[in-house]
């Protein structure tokens, strides 16, 4: 969810990446105002699997979930973990698909802005209230089961 757009929009290169050597493995770099920053979902990130794991950039290399911390610590199980993040993806999958049903939106943008476009282009209506609610109660799990305080997207 890191890599997908779901958990952040967009990730700054630290000090240590390579902007070079980044966009030649093929991951697209914005600049704005000395600021580099690669937008999610990823364009590494195909088939659930990130193509330039080795060479990452160094805040790909150091996040770590609320579940990954957990776990490591021994508060939750791997099991346990897994659940979470099964049980999120199924979430995840069924804010996409109201968004779908509303409008069409870009699949290359990260969550937050596809509902964003959702909302600015549909009246109200009963669609758009369900919609409403389930991203109000992914937002929550995210923000509970996910995120990481003191991260910066």
């Amino acid at each position: 969810m890191c890599c997908d757009g779901t958990l952040f929009h967009s990730v700054v290169l630290q000090p240590t990446d390579s902007p070079r050597a980044l966009s030649s493995l093929g991951l697209i770099l914005k600049r704005k105002k000395g600021v580099v920053t690669f937008r999610q979902p990823c364009s590494a990130h195909q088939n659930n699997q990130c193509t330039i794991y080795e060479n990452r950039p160094q805040r790909c290399r150091l996040f770590n979930c609320q579940q990954l911390l957990r776990v490591a610590s021994g508060e939750i199980t791997q099991s346990s973990a897994q659940e979470t993040i099964a049980s999120t993806r199924k979430r995840i999958s069924q804010v996409v698909e109201k968004i779908e049903q509303l409008t069409e939106t870009n699949p290359n943008q990260g969550l937050t802005q596809r509902y964003a476009v959702a909302l600015a282009n549909t009246a109200p209506s009963f669609e758009r209230t369900e919609l409403e609610a389930a991203m109000t109660e992914l937002q929550a799990i995210l923000e509970k089961e996910f995120r990481v305080r003191d991260e910066i997207d």
